[in-house]
């Protein structure tokens, strides 16, 4: 195989080398490991997992485990959400915020035990920023990064293919659950999530030593409903609404301006709480929402927040744009100060393609498919 040229501070998966194998020719820095971002063309692999199958190297999602006597009351701390109601073998979107609110991750926590908590995290060090916390917390738990490694199977096809590798019960897996599975002796956790919008499961390989192994039973599996390798689409999460951390989050947002407020339990403890609770009563100056670009079709992505202005004064910024080839429009969030997210404001975005005029819309552009969130039998 060909020698990839990559610096080895920056460390590979168990199934990088497959993925070469298999086509990848892009790969960007991510948790401080190589993640694969290019096989075919962005819209291919949109079509493939909206109508097939895509299988996706994501062991980038650095797990950090929380564990201990304290590890519930530890947990509750580093996020506004409930997590006390979240019992063994579920599994909960959730975010972190810093003492000013601000958003720093928000991981899949997956509730492993009464006393031990996975977070499958995205690019920024939660494991630092927890054993930073626990240091003054005063809490009696261990926090540690697990040789755990996630791949996504995402798409329309990916429950046949997963009862084709691990069995029938997988069509007893519910929305945001998980379930321990094996296949050849290689034991794994499988948890009904994923960063698609569609139906799609992450598999955890417990171990590094059979990662390709595990990427070819899948590959092989899923022949005959038409499984691609890819990574995760970028049209796809934005036409579902799916936020992606250090683009459409960073901790100068808060999740009130995210539109995250539903998940904040305010008769918690947790860190920012007093920053939130200032921002909750004094209203928020911004918020996140959905826009239509006019114009031809988008064919740069946006590498900075670009600029949206009404009446050449600076308004807020879009985060992510992207021309959807169903709704044929360039979708866009952006973050817009309240006083002009209003119907008669007319809008405009400083596109690298030139400006174009904008009109709002509500979230998410494209409703995920039912199948997505209803139990499969």
């Amino acid at each position: 195989m060909k020698a990839h040229g990559l610096n080895p501070r920056i460390k590979k998966s168990p199934f990088f080398e497959k993925a070469v194998e298999y086509g990848a020719t892009e790969f960007h820095p991510y948790n401080g490991m190589w993640m694969p971002v290019g096989y075919d063309s962005p819209v291919n692999e949109y079509w493939n997992v909206l109508e097939r199958a895509s299988l996706w190297d994501v062991g980038v999602q650095k797990c950090v485990e929380i564990a201990g006597p304290d590890a519930e009351a530890f947990m509750q701390l580093l996020t506004p959400r409930d997590i006390t109601t979240i019992e063994p073998g579920r599994c909960a979107y959730v975010f972190l915020t810093n003492q000013d609110g601000g958003v720093l991750n928000d991981p899949v926590m997956l509730r492993i035990a009464d006393d031990r908590f996975w977070l499958s995290t995205a690019d920024s060090d939660m494991y630092l920023w927890a054993k930073g916390v626990s240091a003054f917390a005063g809490h009696e738990v261990e926090i540690t990064t697990p040789h755990v490694y996630p791949m996504q199977l995402q798409g329309p096809r990916s429950a046949e293919i997963m009862v084709d590798v691990f069995g029938e019960e997988i069509l007893d897996l519910r929305y945001y659950w998980w379930m321990r599975s094996s296949i050849d002796g290689i034991d794994v956790v499988i948890s009904r999530t994923g960063y698609s919008s569609e139906l799609g499961y992450e598999v955890y390989l417990l171990g590094e030593a059979r990662g390709g192994e595990l990427w070819e039973i899948l590959m092989t599996a899923g022949k005959p409903y038409g499984i691609s390798p890819g990574s995760p689409n970028r049209i796809r999460r934005i036409e579902g609404g799916v936020l992606d951390y250090a683009s459409d989050i960073t901790p100068d947002e808060n999740p009130l301006e995210l539109g995250l407020d539903r998940l904040i339990a305010w008769d918690t403890d947790f860190l920012g709480k007093a920053a939130l609770e200032k921002v909750r009563d004094e209203g928020v100056r911004r918020r996140l929402i959905g826009l239509f670009l006019d114009g031809p079709a988008l064919q740069k992505n946006n590498e900075h927040r670009w600029p949206v202005t009404s009446a050449d004064t600076k308004v807020g910024f879009v985060t992510n744009a992207v021309h959807s080839p169903r709704l044929d429009r360039n979708i866009a969030f952006a973050m817009i100060d309240v006083p002009f997210d209003v119907n008669d404001t007319v809008l405009t975005v400083e596109t690298v393609e030139g400006a174009r005029s904008a009109e709002r819309t509500t979230l998410p552009f494209i409703a995920s498919p039912p199948e997505k969130t209803k139990k499969l039998r």
